[in-house]
């Protein structure tokens, strides 16, 4: 009876001892573990520090900037004191040479306002712009448009140009890049 009893623990043993030879000579030995590096950590590095009453000697004034020539003084036009909102704005036309690029009235708005009406729609158009100068050199955008328009085209905001006579230039554009001459305007306050 007792050998019975010894039979399956036998075959147990002798196959963990089986699996055990096979593991050592088939299995490759890990790697030999790597030795930490030491890194130091960064020290605190004292700062001068300025000795009291410093300030004492320091020059907080304030310099004047000389006066800037050629820049006007702001001023508004409409609102509180200004032209009634719908006033016509009187222009003059410098060259429209295109029927379907037009500045055809300026009227004051509320406020700083002016609204610029006109028409902007020649064949193939790719886009349409409104400029404004005060000298007929330097040209800023005030408005574009990809849409051909009739009517109102520009709600001109007077704070963001210098007083006094101003140029308004509007031009369309084709899909070509081509344009034919735009419609310039020069309006005096």
């Amino acid at each position: 009876m007792q050998r019975r009893n010894l039979l399956p623990l036998t075959l147990l043993l002798i196959t963990v001892a089986l699996m055990a030879t096979l593991a050592l000579h088939h299995a490759p030995m890990p790697a030999r573990p790597a030795i930490a590096q030491t890194t130091s950590l960064p020290t605190v590095t004292p700062t001068a520090t300025a000795p009291p009453g410093w300030w004492n000697d320091a020059d907080f004034t304030t310099s004047t900037l000389p006066k800037l020539p050629g820049v006007k003084k702001p001023a508004f036009s409409g609102g509180v004191g200004g032209p009634e909102p719908g006033q016509p704005v009187p222009f003059r036309v410098i060259s429209c040479p295109t029927a379907g690029v037009k500045i055809t009235g300026i009227r004051t708005a509320a406020g700083p306002w002016w609204h610029i009406f006109g028409v902007a729609d020649i064949p193939n158009l790719w886009y349409w712009k409104a400029e404004a100068s005060a000298d007929e050199e330097h040209w800023a955008m005030l408005y574009r448009s990809e849409q051909p328009a009739s009517g109102l085209l520009v709600r001109l905001n007077l704070t963001t140009v210098p007083t006094g006579e101003r140029l308004l230039r509007l031009t369309g554009v084709d899909r070509t890049g081509n344009y034919p001459g735009p419609c310039v305007v020069r309006t005096g306050e």
